[in-house]
Parts: structure tokens; sequence; C-alpha cells
């Protein structure tokens, strides 16, 4: 999550602020200089207003009234796997042999709860559906533990993009899958959005997501 731009932080969340954000800042500052940046690099689901942030980068759907949301970009799940992991334990071919997988599950650091892998056949697993053989409330951590070999991760699709292109990582049961989702940039909406913080707004909109 990410606040910033003059008063209060921007709230972003680590993985969109280490593999898009930080890679553009430099951009921005360039082209504006007086413009200062405080950043939280957060996973936990902060409250826009009480916590006085500008802004806050986020993903799923806006529910909240008081909120005003700009669209970045989609991002969709795949299911990775090293082929060393592959070669030694075999591929699933369907979401029942998953079953008999070594299963890397991401714990969301806000609740404590373990991440749906979310199917065609079925909205929402059942939590211990699936043996987890390693939890982590880090993507970057599932990310290292999978092409490491440990087992099978469920993980946004440009976290593993150039480890697909690689071939660290091959994806699994591509054609099964269902989840989407949307990163959006969202301010109270009884904040006026000061040129300042409508600059850094445009900017993200133009290219976090090229």
């Amino acid at each position: 999550m990410a606040s910033a731009c003059g008063t209060a932080p921007c709230s972003v969340s680590s993985i969109i602020g280490y593999r898009f954000l930080l890679p553009v800042l430099p951009e921005f500052s360039r082209r504006y200089p007086e413009i200062e940046l405080d950043l939280d690099f957060n996973d936990r689901l902060v409250d826009v207003i009480e916590g006085g942030f500008d802004a806050v980068i986020r993903s799923g759907q806006l529910s909240d009234s008081q909120l005003v949301a700009k669209r970045l970009g989609p991002f969709c799940f795949v299911l990775c796997a090293s082929p060393q992991y592959l070669q030694l334990r075999g591929t699933p071919q369907v979401p029942g042999d998953l079953e008999h997988h070594a299963c890397l599950r991401f714990r969301f650091p806000s609740s404590g709860k373990l991440q749906p892998w979310m199917f065609r056949e079925q909205r929402e697993d059942t939590v211990d559906r699936y043996p987890s053989a390693f939890t982590s409330n880090n993507m970057e951590a599932l990310r290292a533990a999978s092409i490491s070999g440990m087992g099978l991760a469920y993980m946004p699709d440009f976290l593993v993009r150039e480890d697909l292109q690689s071939g660290a990582l091959c994806s699994l049961l591509a054609g099964h899958l269902s989840y989407a989702g949307q990163f959006s940039v969202i301010w109270p909406s009884s904040k006026q959005l000061s040129p300042k913080l409508r600059a850094f707004v445009d900017f993200l909109s133009d290219r976090l997501f090229p």
C-alpha cells in the first residue's frame, strides 16, 4: 500500500511496490522534482481514512463508499512449480491431483487465513483441502520456494512472468484457474486531489501497467 505526495504517506502493497512502482519512480522524480514521496510498502489492509493516507494501491473490489478508485491494471493468478519438482513428483492434470502434492500456501497478513486457490470447477477451496508443505505471508518467499523445488505455488502472473519465460517455473492447470483481479489506486472521496497527488495518480495510471 502507499501514500504519497506532499502531506500524508501513500500505502502500496510490497509486491506491487517492488515489481512495478520502484522501477518507474526515477522517471516520476525527474518529471516532478518538487514532489516529495512518502511511501509505505505494506501488505496490511490499512484504513485509508483513519490512517491518514493520501492514496493507497490495492487489489480487489471497492466496497467503501467513502473512497474513490481509479483502475490501474488487471492481473490473474497462475499455479507454478519448478521442472525439478515436476520431474520428481509428477505433473497434476486436474485440481483433484493437488491433494497428493506439496502445496506452498499464502497466508493473508491481515486475517491470518490461507488464500483460496480458485478453480472453475469450484469457486473456493476449503482451507485444508490441499496439504501445506510451506506457508508464508510473503509472495516473494513463495516464489523462491517454488523455484527451489519445494512445491506448487499459486501466485499473481506478474510476479512469475520472467520465471515462466526462462523456464525456471512451469505453469500448471491453466485451463482450470478462474481468478482474475484488478489493481486500483484509491483515495478518500472527501479529499480533493491536490495538484501533486493528481500528478502522482495520473502517472501511476499511465506507467504502472503499460
